[in-house]
């Protein structure tokens, strides 16, 4: 299956990314992922705009269930930054041993985003339910205890919403739009700011290089590539360092475990990335590159030739691959 860039489609595109159409317009880390991996994928979702029907289920899926994780991070920083941005040792000890305080700040995650009911509500959990709320529970702690070995630190922001404006160029010219999306939190400890996302599935992949990150593989870390975005805008707006940062909490139980992103070439030793202005300019480059590729008008829309990513995609059906 390929899709044509039709000028309706190149219109559709336009109307949707180009800042001169759409004030709103912004290009995520993950419509680039879904691109990467797939380029009708890309299609079919972000621009025929197809959707899988909603099942409504008594069962957490995987994606409910890191966002509970996210909102419950977020309410306990929120809740230890009342009086001071400043986080210490102290006080993520002080926290670790108050199961009740810690399971408020689950429960009223679960409240918000899975009851939907109000927080002086009580909510009804079936057996799965609470077995999940213990896990999260417990992936809160090693969380705290990561962040513990870290302090002290200052906290900066939680779901931070980030974007920067870029030009693309195209065979019919250059047009504006922009990038961004939504970091999961912001710290800073001396001269480093931290781009920290939550991982509550998958596992650690080290890319061998930059260049990696664009090239459609089976291997692929689409959330190297995520957070390396966010670094890249960030690294234009803050005066320091800048450093992304993957914390696969469901790895995290290790007292070895690091969420520093490392680069690794095949046989040699990995190389962590605490300072992207050294990436920077390769990695800008790359995505230049990935944009004009993206709004050609000859490049159409077609399916990925790593079958891998396949498996869980929302469009086999249609896609019959």
């Amino acid at each position: 299956i390929s899709i044509p860039k039709t000028p309706e489609v190149m219109e559709k595109m336009h109307r949707m990314y180009n800042l001169a159409y759409n004030e709103r317009a912004r290009i995520s880390p993950t419509a680039l992922n879904t691109y990467l991996e797939c380029k009708l994928r890309f299609y079919l979702k972000y621009v025929a705009g197809l959707q899988t029907p909603e099942e409504v289920s008594a069962e957490i899926d995987s994606i409910t269930f890191g966002d509970i994780f996210h909102k419950s991070a977020e309410y306990i920083y929120k809740d230890l930054t009342q009086h001071g941005s400043l986080i210490t040792k102290d006080a993520i000890e002080a926290l670790m041993k108050d199961e009740v305080r810690l399971e408020s700040y689950v429960d009223k995650a679960f409240k918000e985003l899975f009851f939907h009911i109000e927080m002086d509500e009580k909510p009804e959990y079936n057996g799965t339910q609470l077995i999940n709320s213990a896990v999260i529970i417990r992936y809160i702690k090693q969380l705290l205890r990561i962040d513990r070995q870290y302090a002290p630190f200052t906290y900066v922001a939680s779901e931070k919403s980030v974007s920067e404006q870029v030009s693309i160029h195209t065979p019919s010219g250059d047009f504006k739009s922009r990038i961004g999306g939504k970091i999961d939190r912001l710290d800073q400890k001396d001269d480093t700011l931290r781009i920290v996302d939550y991982k509550t599935g998958g596992e650690p992949k080290n890319p061998a290089n930059v260049a990696s990150l664009f090239i459609p593989d089976k291997n692929r870390s689409g959330y190297v590539f995520q957070t390396f975005l966010y670094a890249s805008i960030m690294n234009r707006k803050t005066p320091g360092k800048v450093a992304p940062y993957l914390l696969y909490i469901n790895r995290a139980s290790s007292e070895e475990y690091s969420p520093v992103v490392c680069l690794q070439e095949p046989y040699k030793s990995k190389i962590p990335v605490l300072d992207f202005s050294l990436y920077e300019d390769e990695f800008r480059e790359e995505l230049k590159k990935l944009l004009e590729e993206l709004f050609h008008p000859e490049v159409s829309f077609t399916q990925t030739e790593v079958e891998e990513k396949c498996a869980y995609c929302d469009f086999k059906a249609f896609c019959k691959k």
